[in-house]
């Protein structure tokens, strides 16, 4: 069962106001899962189908039994450094064979990190306020080493920029507080990149793409 994701529009400035929650944005990939009659199928933001690739989501952390789908962000987080690595998730997406995505799982294991519940035992949240499926998600849903409830604050949009940015992370997610969940963006649904990250990734990316052509440079055969 897949439904449509929503979207956030950007904005530049941080903002605080008590009409909405903040969240911060994690670096991976979008990642629905839908976990019905107790069988778990993951979907990215355009309907793909990754559920074999992340088996270490397969079991999800339900209080009791229910049928639902889950909306989040899944990434890899180094456990030496807390750093969270998005080429190392990339890595991850992109394995094909069974053995290497087994051995994956326990060397590079995902994190699920669940900001919204669409779908629960036969009733579609999507039509329900923001904070209350917050509130039903909380119920429902405990954390483990795999899956984790992202963690928001209500009203204070600027401190939450300021510790993003301390942090090294993404930016900040501005959702009203009575939002409905619609598909693609809406005004509802807002948010503030942190300019020093995507600097500081761009950088980064760019410097491994070098040093790859380097390597690969000198591995090609020289001439006399």
């Amino acid at each position: 069962m897949f439904m449509k994701p929503m979207l956030m529009v950007e904005r530049k400035e941080p903002f605080n106001d008590q009409r909405y929650i903040f969240e911060p944005i994690i670096d991976g990939h979008r990642l629905q899962l839908s976990f019905v009659n107790r069988k778990a199928k993951l979907y990215t933001m355009h309907n793909n189908d990754v559920t074999r690739q992340y088996p270490e989501l397969h079991n999800v952390p339900l209080v009791e039994p229910a049928d639902v789908v889950l909306d989040g962000e899944v990434t890899y987080v180094n456990p030496n450094t807390g750093a969270i690595e998005f080429d190392t998730l990339i890595e991850r997406y992109k394995m094909k064979k069974e053995p290497r995505i087994r051995e994956a799982k326990k060397e590079i294991p995902v994190q699920f990190f669940i900001f919204d519940i669409l779908y629960y035992n036969g009733v579609d949240m999507r039509k329900r306020p923001l904070l209350e499926r917050k509130k039903l998600l909380g119920e429902i849903l405990e954390d483990n080493a795999y899956y984790k409830k992202l963690p928001f604050i209500d009203g204070d949009g600027t401190t939450l920029f300021d510790l993003v940015k301390r942090s090294e992370l993404e930016g900040v997610a501005c959702k009203r507080k009575d939002s409905l969940y619609f598909d693609g963006r809406d005004e509802s649904w807002q948010k503030v990149i942190n300019a020093d990250y995507a600097k500081l990734q761009l950088a980064a990316r760019q410097a491994r793409m070098q040093a790859s052509d380097a390597y690969s440079y000198y591995r090609m055969p020289q001439g006399s």
